[in-house]
């Protein structure tokens, strides 16, 4: 599968397994994931992308600040990725 920035994953394996992400930049087969809280965006995780899936197509505002290049904070992604998770469970 073909991953892009800003897109949401979930992790597959690992210790943080089941977790959601933030594709902030791909490098080849490795991504870049951040989390706002384990993974900061100023630290972000390099992961192999065999070991995510797809979370599905989400929209968001602070998705579409990484689609065009802009900075994003912490804790707005933090928000961001908790009101996904909360639609995810509804």
């Amino acid at each position: 599968m073909e991953f892009e920035k800003a897109q949401i994953v979930r992790s597959r394996s690992g210790h943080d397994s089941g977790e959601l992400f933030l594709i902030l930049d791909v490098d080849g087969d490795r991504l870049l994931l951040a989390d706002g809280k384990r993974r900061r965006v100023s630290r972000p995780k390099r992961k192999n992308a065999k070991h995510v899936e797809s979370a599905g197509g989400w929209e968001h505002p602070t998705f579409e600040k990484v689609r065009a290049g802009q900075s994003i904070g912490d804790r707005e992604l933090r928000a961001a990725l908790a009101e996904i998770r909360d639609k995810m469970e509804v």
